[in-house]
């Protein structure tokens, strides 16, 4: 069974995107785990997407979802969440790297 690579964009803003593995097993689901930096105020139209690494335009994305809006939260904290992208939107195996982005 061959693995898709998929990896972390450099912190940009200060989001930190956690335990993100080398690559993925196709036909499953992936979830993303990230922290906020603190005094980030999330929005329901931030979102994250899965990008070819190469990709240098926010409209290049693979696939994305909506982030995760925390019902409350303590200012001055960071915020800890996660999202899932499900398997059929994932991109297919191959030798192309991708990375997961937080877009505001």
């Amino acid at each position: 069974m061959e693995e898709s690579p998929l990896s972390r964009a450099p912190s940009r803003g200060g989001v930190n995107f956690l335990n993100v593995a080398r690559t993925y097993i196709p036909n499953t689901k992936v979830e993303c785990h990230y922290t906020l930096p603190p005094g980030t105020m999330p929005s329901a139209s931030d979102w994250i997407g899965i990008f070819k690494v190469e990709a240098a335009c926010v409209r290049d994305y693979h696939t994305f979802v909506w982030s995760s809006v925390p019902e409350s939260t303590t200012d001055g904290s960071p915020i800890h969440t996660s999202v899932q992208f499900q398997a059929s939107y994932l991109p297919k195996p191959g030798a192309q790297l991708y990375q997961f982005r937080y877009v505001n």
